[in-house]
């Protein structure tokens, strides 16, 4: 059963570019929130900013990954467009953790200084323009460092809107709510309304790109963002224009693997790779493309397929450089897809990876639906006609709604030509029906409520950092959100308790550790290094691994790493270990007593917690305004004081 997709393009002006680029760089209103389908170039729009206009642009990004790829690609563009390459190299800067290696094996200590440095030396008047890509965590640290270095006290949030002509949040459908504090800095004092009647401070603009977007809106306004300074842009699809995608032929496969279904047509892929183009096949879970990696690998290779032409990517294969299965399929961040013809991925390529010519595709549809759109865009690119293969399963349709929606969307369409926005509709609405709050038409989500108290609590620790000097703590102050006076006040109530017999110290660590949450912008699980015999190290999330694997019970630890014998295959559960998850050791205002409580639904579990956690230590109703304001602290961020098992209290402060 299969229906076809059919061509589309954008608009093209007389400069190249289409009207949503156009809008991205010539809006006057200093936020935008743009919605273009993948492959339209929102980001190209930002290269052109830096080419034609001169501009400054810090370009933040969600993985390590994207950021590389983004910035290598920009550097061979600059060159293409002949730019010296020392001079093409000297405009883009890469903010990430692989950077940070780099940069410690040529021998800087001082990371933070030197990132400072970078972009205290941006060149307004040297006649062209330098692009930052970074990850958030870079920049936030930059924002509230956690150790002060000579000479860069009075750098800060100010600096950036100052220096940079744009900054962009590509992918913003990946922010968390306990992440969006950073966003709400630029965005709040970019519109905030000044005594002297100039609108906001510095002079940059603020962009979200996604292909499957939030509807921000709402978050936005929440945290005083005005919505006449928001643009909410989308990109309008014609028939003729700058080609997207091509016609693509979309069908179901009811095979029990994936790897089943590239099996079945083995030929074809055969045939792609042989005119040069190549395939993509996309796997819902991790687990299963590793343990049927090696099986695979040796049907390929029976099949006629060259193994020194397969890449391998995922988290676990992306945790090293470069490397070699014993099968010989290469693997690694550093890897270039381009250099290879057949792609063996799961959901790490729905972002920052871009693919030569992919117009093949096998993929399973992942767990929400937007991970559809995102996987299902990566193939076709500017034009080409090409096959998306779209593996179903009865029982996970059973558990998701959406699936059993876009099925039935395949199936009424059987045979058919139709649009891409009908296919992005259906997705959409299978989104909204999943969800309590009512979403704008074409949006994938939105940020609960606890994304502007997220903020606020961000903002309250900015206000109290050193690096901020009186006259710009006076304005964070003034133009702080609505939440940040709520959980202040709340902080206040909290601190009742430390009239209570030896209960200061306890709500002092309390408080720190609340506020503490806001330098871990997403809730990215600790890594466990497992070395094997050969010397060849992968980190694995310790929840999977404990899962999946017999790695933690038979391999030996040594320090922060595991040693094993063999390869993973030889450590695959029979059975999965379905009691392991991710926990954390939560703190309480009034007692030294900690809980090890579950990391999902945490929240609500610490409030429960609360009532009976050393219930001796303080009668409730002697402070019931401060037990209460903590309980609602806690509600309205969704954040708990506290830390992974596996990090000691006393390392808090420094896992950055």
């Amino acid at each position: 059963m299969e229906l076809t997709i059919a061509r589309h393009c954008v608009a093209k002006g007389s400069d190249g570019l289409s009207p949503l680029q156009q809008a991205l760089l010539h809006d006057e209103r200093p936020i935008r929130v743009a919605d273009a389908p993948t492959g339209a170039g929102k980001s190209y729009a930002f290269q052109r900013a830096l080419v034609d206009q001169d501009a400054r642009i810090l370009f933040i990004v969600p993985t390590r990954r994207l950021a590389q790829n983004l910035a290598g690609a920009l550097v061979q563009e600059l060159v293409h467009g002949d730019w010296p390459r020392q001079r093409a190299e000297r405009a883009v800067a890469l903010w990430s953790s692989d950077q940070t290696l780099a940069l410690k094996e040529t021998g800087v200590v001082n990371i933070s200084g030197h990132r400072l440095r970078q972009m205290q030396e941006l060149t307004p008047y040297a006649g062209h323009g330098e692009m930052i890509i970074a990850v958030p965590e870079v920049v936030s640290a930059l924002l509230i460092r956690r150790r002060l270095q000579a000479g860069s006290a009075g750098i800060g949030v100010f600096d950036l809107l100052d220096n940079f002509d744009h900054i962009v949040f590509d992918e913003f459908h990946t922010i968390e709510e306990r992440g969006f504090g950073l966003a709400t800095v630029f965005a709040r004092l970019l519109t905030a309304e000044r005594e002297d009647g100039v609108r906001g401070y510095g002079s940059a603009k603020l962009s979200f790109l996604s292909a499957t977007p939030l509807d921000l809106l709402p978050t936005l306004t929440q945290v005083g963002v005005p919505e006449h300074q928001v643009a909410l842009l989308s990109e309008t699809l014609v028939d003729d224009g700058r080609a997207l995608h091509g016609d693509v032929v979309l069908s179901l496969e009811g095979e029990a693997t994936l790897s089943a279904v590239l099996l079945k047509y083995l030929p074809a892929v055969a045939n792609e790779l042989e005119q040069g183009r190549q395939v993509v096949a996309i796997f819902d879970s991790v687990a299963n493309l590793e343990r049927e990696l090696t099986a695979l690998a040796w049907k390929l290779a029976e099949g006629g397929i060259d193994l020194s032409r397969v890449l391998v990517i995922n988290s676990i294969r992306d945790s090293v450089p470069r490397g070699l299965t014993d099968a010989g399929l290469a693997f690694g961040r550093k890897q270039n897809p381009h250099d290879f013809g057949l792609i063996l991925a799961t959901a790490s390529v729905e972002m920052g990876v871009t693919f030569r010519q992919a117009n093949f595709m096998l993929m399973e549809p992942g767990l929400e639906p937007m991970h559809f759109l995102q996987r299902y865009g990566r193939a076709a690119r500017r034009g080409e006609a090409g096959r998306v293969m779209l593996r179903v399963d009865s029982a996970k349709q059973m558990r998701s709604p959406w699936l059993r929606q876009v099925q039935a969307f395949i199936e009424a369409h059987a045979g058919e030509r139709v649009g891409i926005d009908a296919l992005t509709d259906v997705l959409s609405r299978a989104t909204q029906a999943a969800g309590n709050e009512p979403l704008a038409a074409g949006t994938f989500g939105q940020l609960s409520k606890r994304a502007g108290f997220c903020a606020g609590l961000y903002w309250n620790v900015l206000m109290a950092h050193p690096s901020y000097s009186k006259h710009r703590r006076d304005h964070l102050f003034k133009h702080r959100p609505d939440a940040c006076k709520t959980l202040y006040r709340l902080e206040q109530d909290v601190r009742r308790l430390e009239a209570q017999p030896g209960c200061k110290a306890h709500v002092e660590r309390w408080l720190k550790l609340l506020r503490e949450q806001v330098f871990d912008l997403r809730t990215i699980e600790p890594r466990v290094r497992v070395v094997n015999e050969r010397g060849q190290a992968f980190e694995f999330g310790r929840v999977w691994l404990q899962r999946e694997t017999t790695i933690h019970e038979r391999g030996t630890h040594d320090g922060d790493e595991i040693h094993i014998t063999g390869n993973l295959d030889d450590y695959w559960r029979e059975d999965k270990e379905h009691s392991a998850e991710r926990t954390w050791v939560c703190y309480f205002p009034h007692t030294g007593e900690t809980r090890l409580l579950p990391l999902k639904g945490l929240a609500l579990a610490w409030c429960k917690a609360l009532a009976d956690v050393d219930q001796y230590r303080v009668e409730w109703d002697d402070e019931p305004e401060a037990f209460e304001a903590a309980q609602k602290l806690i509600q309205l961020t969704g954040l708990v004081p506290g830390h992974d098992p596996e990090i000691p209290v006393e390392s808090v402060s420094c896992i950055l």
